[in-house]
């Protein structure tokens, strides 16, 4: 469920130039690429979902268990509900409900979602309303089979008035692996038992040759490249040895999801002015790259009352890649580019 806003990715375009004297812009500044939408490259991965359920309350999508099933859950305002969603017969199916004392906004708030074979994980920022507790809240780890069925809590992850701002979630085999604020676990998803876990610093930019500034996943970095003044802003990805070089137009990102596909926030002209953003003149949208097929679209959606374009991540789905969301225009429903049916067949070429 976390949320990606194009504006606060790792990487991004510093200039150049170190003479502060104005000058005058060319008469013809660069124009950025003019790229098709998401939808118009990737067809066969576009999703359409309600962002409504039953009685009215709101949902959004955190996966997919199947070709024509989506994994749903109520927004933060309401008490958790995790629903199925039947693309065929546009039906809900209600899988599990979290439990009574969930009712208020913050006693249960979902954090992170993790799908596997046979499970639905998630954390959750908790409080619960002891004499002993004056308000403060946890984080606990729950589960449920992917088919359905009752909730069980399966640990508490830290301790009272321990609440990390993020955290990350990935399931392996039977185990539940968890980061956040300065813990990290283990966590057997039958027992409970949790092992602790190094802490990883969180992500530094790194050197890797030919580059400054990278943001690096296991094989592939993703790094800004100086811009000078009124030229467009740059990316370059590479892989760590240096091969595999391109330059794609875009500002600002953050390492590839999977080593394959990156968010970007979309280029412009460094130093050709200050950059504002109105409900009426709103952001451009940010970029989803596919290395594979060196392949750019346009993704993102705008809430009411904004004026920068924002995705959503859905849940970790071991080895696999997981959905983009984000609002359709008129509010009622949702754009979901499922990232696991974009054919990896160009990467094998």
């Amino acid at each position: 469920m976390g949320l990606i806003i194009a504006v606060s990715l790792a990487v991004s375009c510093a200039g150049a130039d170190t003479d502060q004297r104005p000058l005058p812009p060319p008469k013809n500044l660069p124009e950025p690429p003019r790229l098709e939408p998401a939808a118009n490259l990737w067809p066969e991965a576009m999703i359409t979902l309600p962002a409504r359920g039953p009685g009215g309350t709101e949902v959004q999508p955190l996966a997919m268990l199947g070709e024509d099933e989506a994994l749903m859950i109520t927004s933060v305002e309401w008490r958790p509900i995790f629903y199925s969603y039947d693309l065929r017969k546009k039906k809900f199916r209600v899988l599990a409900t979290a439990p009574e004392w969930a009712e208020c906004g913050s006693c249960f708030e979902v954090m992170s979602v993790g799908v596997s074979e046979n499970r639905i994980v998630w954390t959750a920022g908790v409080y619960r309303s002891e004499p002993w507790n004056s308000g403060k809240r946890h984080v606990e780890l729950w589960t449920m089979p992917r088919s359905g069925g009752p909730m069980e809590l399966v640990a508490w992850l830290t301790g009272h008035g321990e609440l990390p701002f993020s955290d990350e979630l990935s399931i392996i085999d039977d185990h539940a692996v968890w980061s956040g604020g300065s813990r990290a676990y283990r966590v057997s998803l039958d027992s409970g038992a949790a092992v602790p876990l190094p802490v990883r610093p969180k992500a530094k930019l790194v050197s890797v040759l030919g580059l400054r500034d990278s943001s690096c996943g296991p094989e592939w970095c993703v790094a800004g490249v100086a811009a000078r003044r009124f030229e467009m802003t740059k990316l370059v990805i590479q892989r760590k040895d240096g091969s595999g070089r391109r330059e794609i137009a875009a500002a600002s990102g953050e390492a590839l999801m999977n080593d394959r596909f990156g968010l970007f926030e979309p280029p412009y002209v460094y130093g050709a002015g200050e950059r504002s953003f109105t409900n009426t003149h709103p952001a451009p949208q940010p970029i989803l790259y596919d290395r594979c097929t060196n392949r750019s679209g346009r993704i993102g959606g705008l809430r009411e009352d904004s004026a920068i374009p924002e995705v959503f991540r859905g849940a970790a789905v071991p080895g696999g890649e997981p959905v983009l969301y984000w609002n359709t225009q008129n509010h009622k429903t949702w754009h979901v580019l499922d990232l696991s049916r974009i054919s990896d067949r160009p990467c094998a070429d």
